[in-house]
């Protein structure tokens, strides 16, 4: 895609665009001595960062201000946490173990700094956990009474992509396209731009690299409807699409990911239908067609227990079905696909038990014997999201309980350690049946159990040792029948995502 943009010296926005580079100075406050502080962290591999802000590291118990703030994911941000000014001194840490008490904390990063009157002392934490980069920025508070006035936001631009030193940021209206683009910013790596004013609007995002217009990510539209000031932080790509680039807009409330809109999706499905007399003609393995944008994908005879390849195409909506391979009995028909730019979708194909009413009257037991006239297996789908983290201190464990039993409804699935027994295990997530659910676990060994509640007493379905190191992978915990197994139940680890 390219435009003319021979001259282009002064920043100008056609149909009212406003937007100015001025450094925003400090305005009036209601309570001028007080200060804030703020920790984003964009450190692909680093787990929750912890803030900690300390008046006097010498004298902590007659401290007035140490406070350790709540932990920082990556591409999140801290709140914006007010304080008195004068001089702290300031930590940066991560969780070696499962209390968040200072004392537990492994600090990578000290520092000193000055709160200033209205204004925001802003960490950034980049590169990698092992070696990490901190960058400390001062950013006034903008207090403008023209914004309310004018309907205006403030952003400022900051590039912390490793591998593009110096790039140029545009933006054009949600419904324009890079040809009405006005350059807002060139960026350079590390470095935090001027306040820049914006009339409110829906905006969208284009990144190039310096002095060209072949536009190397354009992101999806974000709305800035009020009188506030954000940090666009351009980054790696952590997702699966092919652009280099995402984008977190950081506001007051957080940050929003801004992913290409033209990245790619992948997906993969897996056979978890177990073989029952309810699906006589089932043995063991399906076929799936996939309806991508003008094509049919084809995957045939995918067995029980096993991932299909993964398939990578444009984001959007589609549809799969599911069918036998040998009677061609079609379990599944123009089930919809929805493929989120920049994800990676894991599709549980599974069945479940069900009672028999063929007139849709909700009578099971037409002959009132007292007896369930009959059941069927009704195949059915599950599509969960993979997590794109790349911590190597802690690890997403994504759990699948694609369990069909009347015995319970739920499994509670416990990660012991081995100062724990079950009764004290402090990692514990309890998920229903054809549900999923996330924990983030710290490197360990953990004793893994699966344990169901049947007829009042807590059964043990399933046991497993789960070792997590820096060299581990995000994984599926999928829990499934097993007839082979003495409880009838499995655990099954898995990883989320392949190299």
């Amino acid at each position: 895609m390219k435009c003319n943009r021979a001259g282009l010296s002064v920043i100008k926005f056609s149909l009212l665009y406003l937007i100015a580079l001025t450094i925003a100075g400090c305005g009036s406050s209601s309570d001028d001595d007080k200060g804030y502080i703020r920790l984003y962290n964009a450190s692909p591999n680093a787990p929750q960062i912890y803030l900690t802000v300390d008046e006097n590291l010498d004298e902590d118990d007659d401290d007035e201000v140490e406070v350790t703030y709540s932990g920082v994911a990556f591409s999140k941000v801290s709140a914006s946490n007010a304080l008195d000014t004068g001089r702290y001194f300031t930590e940066l840490a991560w969780r070696d173990e499962e209390s968040g008490d200072r004392s537990d904390l492994e600090v990578i990063f000290e520092d000193s700094v000055d709160i200033k009157s209205d204004n925001i002392s802003f960490y950034a934490l980049t590169g990698d956990i092992l070696t990490p980069d901190v960058l400390a920025f001062d950013i006034p508070v903008v207090d403008d009474d023209e914004d309310d006035d004018d309907d205006l936001f403030n952003i400022r631009v900051l590039n912390l992509h490793p591998d593009y030193q110096n790039v140029d940021l545009y933006m054009s209206k949600d419904n324009e396209t890079f040809n009405e683009a006005v350059l807002v910013q060139s960026a350079n790596y590390k470095d935090l731009s001027d306040n820049i004013k914006v009339e409110q609007d829906q905006y969208v995002f284009y990144i190039t690299e310096v002095g060209s217009t072949d536009v190397l990510y354009t992101s999806v539209a974000q709305s800035y409807s009020v009188v506030t000031q954000y940090v666009i932080a351009i980054r790696e790509n952590m997702g699966v699409g092919s652009s280099p680039f995402a984008i977190d807009n950081i506001g007051i409330n957080g940050t929003t990911e801004l992913d290409d809109v033209d990245s790619e999706a992948e997906f993969s499905f897996y056979n978890a239908i177990a073989e029952s007399e309810y699906i006589p003609e089932y043995q063991g393995s399906i076929n799936i067609s996939v309806g991508l944008k003008g094509e049919k994908i084809n995957i045939t005879d995918l067995q029980l227990g096993e991932f299909s390849e993964l398939i990578s195409g444009e984001n959007g909506d589609y549809d799969f079905s599911v069918s036998e391979p040998n009677s061609q009995t079609l379990y599944i028909n123009n089930a919809l696909l929805s493929l989120k730019e920049n994800a990676s979708n894991a599709i549980f194909i599974y069945g479940k038990e069900e009672p028999i009413d063929d007139d849709n009257d909700g009578d099971f037991d037409e002959n009132d014997d007292g007896i369930v006239d009959g059941y069927e297996t009704k195949i059915k789908s599950l599509s969960i999201t993979k997590s794109d983290s790349t911590s190597i201190y802690s690890h997403n464990i994504r759990i699948i309980n694609l369990t069909d039993s009347e015995d319970f409804s739920r499994v509670t699935f416990y990660f012991v350690q081995s100062d724990e027994i079950i009764s004290t295990a402090d990692n514990k997530l309890s998920v229903l049946q054809e549900s999923s659910g996330n924990i983030s676990l710290l490197n360990n060994t953990y004793e893994l159990h699966a344990i169901a509640t049947i007829d009042g007493i807590d059964i043990k379905l399933d046991s497993m040792e789960l070792i997590l190191n820096i060299n581990s992978k995000d994984q599926f915990l999928l829990f499934e029948a097993d007839e082979f197994a003495s409880t009838g139940f499995k655990m099954t680890l898995v990883d989320q995502r392949a190299d």
